[in-house]
């Protein structure tokens, strides 16, 4: 590794997608830098949970540019265990946003393993077209790791044969993807392409992942072969939450439960949980929704 490429992954927050010449496998790779600090500095994560929120980070990152939709694809975990819920969301623009969420004095080993941190949840993916009907896939929970699920995922869901690797250190967070595509698509026979190149990715350190510029990674790994790249997209971290948007939450709850909020406190306040914004709404900004009867004094 050399000072160049280290310094320039430190500045990097995209995507890149590329592929083997005369190969019906294709690839992507993520790294985030500063969208990921971006996202776990709005709240105190126990360091193995910032870790784990930012492999979450650089799933959906990749899940977003291989399932291409003008809209928003969430990926989720609930459970019963001491993570109670994680959630990231990418959208058509590339902004990212992210939050985890445990249980009071929960305490997590520096390896966490999904399956047993959730204790007997799922993941789900979700799709909301800008203009459509919305998506929900269950993702079932297999092996201990976010990747291994979303292998799953994949193979059930495409039928294509499909890695993933992620890496989070708290400083950045990065996936390389593989996927075999249908043989009718590769220009000549090459039958141990797909596992020779697997194999390669498999030798691949968290070290490497997270501190390599994607060039000098792929380099490291396929010297020998020849690949095509693709542009690559920029992405950051950008919350979608508005006081309008706030507002229409609040609405969902009743007139009569807002009355009574506002004669107890004067006032509602919320805060955005993935970006710590406060929003205030007073009785005055809630009127249109209170009716005749809003006035409280």
């Amino acid at each position: 590794m050399n000072d160049t490429s280290q310094l320039s992954a430190n500045q990097l927050n995209e995507i890149q997608r590329f592929s083997f010449d005369n190969t019906n496998v294709r690839g992507e790779r993520v790294i985030l830098n500063q969208a990921y600090q971006e996202i776990i500095q709005r709240k105190n994560y126990p360091a193995p949970l910032e870790n784990l929120l930012g492999e979450f980070v650089a799933a959906i990152a990749l899940l977003r540019d291989i399932i291409k939709i003008d809209g928003v694809l969430s990926l989720q975990a609930k459970g019963e265990g001491e993570l109670s819920a994680i959630m990231v969301e990418c959208d058509e623009l590339q902004n990212l946003r992210g939050i985890a969420q445990w249980q009071d004095g929960a305490e997590f080993p520096e390896q966490i393993s999904l399956k047993e941190t959730l204790a007997g949840g799922y993941l789900v993916i979700t799709i909301t077209p800008t203009n459509g009907r919305r998506y929900q896939g269950v993702v079932e929970l297999v092996g201990n790791s976010l990747a291994e699920c979303l292998e799953q995922y994949f193979t059930q869901s495409e039928q294509l044969p499909s890695r993933v690797w992620l890496a989070a250190d708290g400083a950045s967070c990065a996936g390389l993807f593989l996927q075999r595509l249908p043989a009718e698509q590769a220009k000549e026979d090459d039958e141990d392409a797909w596992e020779r190149f697997v194999h390669l990715a498999s030798t691949v350190k968290d070290e490497e992942l997270l501190k390599l510029d994607t060039l000098e990674l792929l380099h490291r790994l396929y010297h020998e072969e020849e690949l095509r790249f693709y542009d690559a997209k920029a992405m950051q971290f950008n919350c979608s939450c508005s006081r309008q948007r706030t507002l229409e939450a609040l609405i969902s709850i009743g007139a009569e439960e807002i009355k009574e909020i506002l004669l107890e406190q004067g006032s509602i306040n919320i805060d955005c949980q993935f970006c710590a914004e406060h929003y205030q709404f007073i009785e005055a900004d809630l009127v249109h929704v209170l009716g005749e009867h809003a006035k409280t004094h």
